[in-house]
């Protein structure tokens, strides 16, 4: 854990730079890069993939915050100063993200399918960098290890999973599996898009098993399933059928 990883002392204030911010602008920043880097393979225009980018990005900050504030909104009630710093929630923010894309391509007349493409990899990279963010912040911890477990990390007091590390290296390889097939899927407009929504699925409710935060995320039936993998097991089941749409209209 590093979570302030400067401070920034102007005009007689002490700011402090914390660590998860940082990772979430390389994260962001390295993630469009790629994105607009991969727009001309994909006949888009570089300024259609990065507003794309932006906008997704904006609509991610609100819908990740958004579902956070709903899953705990009995808490939000009750202390309405929370409100001034809410949690974020991935999922919120993939939904948020998307419906900002959607409604740029549907203004501009931008194929979203191929843009949604062209920015998988970055997507996927982008994310890597913010749960490394996580790690480097504390938050997002995974359940108490003994002392003779190798990958063990100190967070809130105890010895834990680095499940923070699990995630950013799976995303980290999802990223490059998505570059390798990008040729080979390039004629099936969001093929590319559909193989890391259903990935990161997998991913996800596999690295769930390993998680410690209880307190801080939202459960479903009767604390059986939490909200993220309630939403991982959804996401998997439509990443299927787009990917099984992208396969018929190709050879349709």
């Amino acid at each position: 854990m590093h979570p302030t990883l400067a401070h920034l002392h102007l005009a007689g204030v002490d700011r402090p730079i914390n660590s998860y911010g940082v990772l979430i602008i390389l994260g962001v920043t390295a993630g469009l890069l790629l994105a607009v880097r991969r727009a001309r393979s994909y006949e888009l225009e570089r300024f259609d993939v990065l507003a794309v980018g932006l906008l997704g990005f904006a609509g991610g900050l609100v819908g990740a915050s958004g579902l956070f504030i709903a899953v705990h909104w009995r808490a939000f009630v009750a202390d309405p100063s929370l409100f001034k710093q809410p949690g974020m929630v991935f999922y919120g923010g993939l939904v948020g993200g998307a419906l900002a894309a959607w409604l740029y391509a549907r203004k501009f007349q931008v194929p979203l399918a191929r843009v949604a493409d062209a920015g998988a990899p970055g997507l996927a990279l982008g994310h890597a960098f913010g749960r490394i963010g996580c790690l480097m912040g504390g938050c997002c911890y995974g359940r108490e290890v003994g002392d003779d477990f190798p990958l063990g990390v100190v967070i809130a007091g105890a010895r834990r999973h680095p499940v923070q590390l699990y995630e950013a290296a799976g995303l980290a390889a999802i990223a490059v599996v998505l570059l390798l097939l990008s040729g080979r899927l390039r004629p099936r407009a969001g093929a590319l898009f559909s193989i890391y929504l259903g990935g990161y699925a997998l991913l996800r409710l596999w690295v769930e098993r390993f998680r410690g935060d209880d307190a801080e995320r939202g459960f479903l039936l009767a604390g059986l399933l939490s909200t993220s993998s309630a939403i991982a097991a959804l996401a998997f089941v439509a990443a299927c059928a787009l990917l099984l749409r992208t396969t018929r209209r190709r050879h349709g």
